[in-house]
């Protein structure tokens, strides 16, 4: 009995803890999520994605949340976002993405992860394509 009552106050103890960290201790729940790039598929440090690309802000490419703005909610989004990764070309943004050799179940995965961002437009410098 004493040590189902051990192992019962352990199980909390670590509850609490898990909880603080995640900041809801003394009552203050932060609703944010976690930072999107900890759920980001390791492909992206493998094709060395991040050289030139950032989750909200444009770097040599677009930002991925700009991507999201510009794709997300259309039908073929998945389809068109995956095909351009696994094979490069000159897209909307004004620029070319070298054909890196992606594998198409690689390019979807990081299509998938890329379209469960938070979209966010990009600035206005007549560069960000528009949606279409």
């Amino acid at each position: 009995m004493k040590r189902i009552w051990m192992v019962t106050a352990l199980a909390i103890g670590l509850a609490a803890s898990a909880a603080w960290a995640q900041g809801m201790g003394m009552g203050m729940m932060d609703s944010r999520p976690a930072h999107p790039i900890r759920h980001a598929p390791a492909a992206l440090t493998q094709y060395g994605c991040m050289a030139c690309h950032a989750v909200a802000s444009g770097k040599v490419g677009p930002a991925f949340a700009w991507v999201t703005w510009r794709y997300g909610g259309k039908a073929d989004a998945l389809r068109r976002i995956s095909t351009f990764i696994a094979h490069g070309g000159s897209g909307p943004w004004g620029g070319v993405m070298p054909d890196l050799n992606v594998p198409p179940t690689q390019a979807r995965r990081i299509a998938r992860w890329i379209l469960s961002l938070p979209p966010q437009a990009p600035p206005r410098s007549g560069a960000e394509g528009g949606r279409s």
